[in-house]
């Protein structure tokens, strides 16, 4: 594509948004490219010094638990050693365990990586693809992360969710996964010279869709972004729909595993993990269109996760540069997206944000979610007041206990909402 003309028109971008609205996942394009939008799910993980070899021979055994369960979809498969591409199934790929126990000790001691995909377009975004990247080798100066990325058809997710979550944590606790994300995404195509249109397309539907994941675990994964350290150690995501939270992030969480479990909103299902909690927000994944309004359980679980939240993430691999045409995320935009389920958010405009059950709307018969400054709560969960800014316009309250005492504000006379019961 050209970096100095207009890639999306508006007539592109209004016909994929409407297309997506009424199936999540679904891709745009011509003959030479098609980019979409798909369910995903990817694996952060490291390993212990001296155990690459374990490491790779885990990759392979999660990589063919994956292909049986999905039916051996893939139509392309890459060289571990060459990374080339060739037909599923070549006389030119090797055996991946033999390849990996064969290799000579200081070869396999460099990063280990193969590749399956049903798209024989390399630029194109496949509908079932699996990534896997085994970094080199792990020193106690320096992390470096592995990372598994699973992309998967829409409608087979929702014939086989009970196969899928058993899949997912039975992997996270045998990589001993540090993070671990689930939702909607752009699917990568397997050319990394397309990261650039999927940057462009990323932009403009993260104005349009709350729950539009960016997952480039390739960059994501790196130790050093923008100069910072450590992006995996640095914290999470924010939530779109399923998350895992070790339970190495208890100090900095300011509580145990066991009380943030308690303190769930209602609507977020969680399951307890030898270390750590993976958590979903809802029956289902959705990709969250604006319009909808910001769901209650996403503002509320933001809330709770927010001391463990790292908002210097690079969210593609490619920044804006002066006189792009195409718009792409900058680094203030990419806070300004990692903060818009916080309550003073302001993504993608304050004009359009609004709570999907705004106070307005609250039935005349549900008078008792509304609460006065210093009154008892009538009932527990989270409560939410516009008139306060920040997180003092956020709280959990038990009910009888009291709610803050503060009565006017700046933008106004304070009036707490009810917005998830627990």
């Amino acid at each position: 594509m050209s970096t100095t003309e207009q890639f999306l028109n508006q007539r592109d971008i209004d016909g994929f948004v409407s297309d997506l609205k009424e199936w999540p996942n679904c891709a745009w394009g011509d003959d030479e490219q098609y980019l979409g939008v798909t369910p995903y799910t990817t694996f952060y993980f490291h390993f212990p010094e001296g155990k690459h070899m374990d490491a790779s021979l885990a990759m392979v055994d999660i990589h063919e638990e994956w292909e049986a369960i999905l039916g051996k979809p893939y139509t392309i498969a890459t060289h571990p050693d060459s990374e080339r591409p060739h037909p599923y199934g070549s006389k030119r790929l090797p055996d991946l365990r033999l390849f990996a126990q064969e290799k000579r000790k200081d070869v396999m001691k460099s990063s280990f990586n193969f590749n399956f995909t049903d798209e024989k377009n390399h630029t194109s975004s496949p509908a079932t693809a699996s990534y896997f990247w085994r970094n080199t080798v792990w020193s106690p100066d320096e992390q470096k992360f592995s990372y598994i990325q699973l992309y998967y058809r829409w409608s087979w997710w929702l014939e086989n969710q009970s196969v899928w979550r058993a899949f997912v944590l039975r992997v996270t606790e045998r990589l001993r996964a540090v993070q671990v994300y689930s939702g909607f995404s752009m699917a990568l195509p397997l050319a990394f010279g397309s990261d650039y249109e999927i940057g462009a397309w990323e932009r403009v539907l993260a104005d349009r869709f709350y729950g539009l994941d960016m997952d480039h675990p390739f960059w994501m994964k790196h130790g050093l972004n923008h100069g910072i350290a450590q992006p995996l150690s640095g914290g999470l995501r924010p939530t779109t729909w399923g998350t895992f939270v070790e339970q190495r992030w208890e100090a900095k969480l300011g509580m145990s595993l066991d009380e943030l479990q308690a303190k769930l909103p209602t609507g977020v299902r969680s399951h307890r993990l030898s270390h750590g909690l993976w958590l979903e927000i809802g029956e289902q994944p959705s990709l969250l269109a604006v319009e909808d309004g910001i769901p209650a359980a996403h503002i509320a679980l933001n809330q709770l996760l927010k001391p463990i939240r790292y908002e210097n993430l690079s969210i593609n691999s490619m920044g804006e540069w002066d006189g792009d045409p195409n718009e792409r995320f900058n680094d203030d935009d990419t806070k300004r997206w990692i903060r818009r389920f916080d309550v003073d958010g302001d993504w993608p405009t304050p004009e359009v944000r609004f709570l999907q059950t705004p106070p307005a709307q609250t039935s005349a018969s549900d008078k008792q979610l509304r609460l006065l400054p210093g009154h008892p709560a009538p009932r527990s969960g989270h409560w939410y007041t516009p008139a306060l800014k920040g997180e003092a316009g956020l709280c959990r309250l038990q009910e009888g206990e009291a709610a803050p005492a503060t009565t006017e504000s700046e933008w106004g006379a304070v009036i707490w909402y009810l917005l998830e019961a627990k």
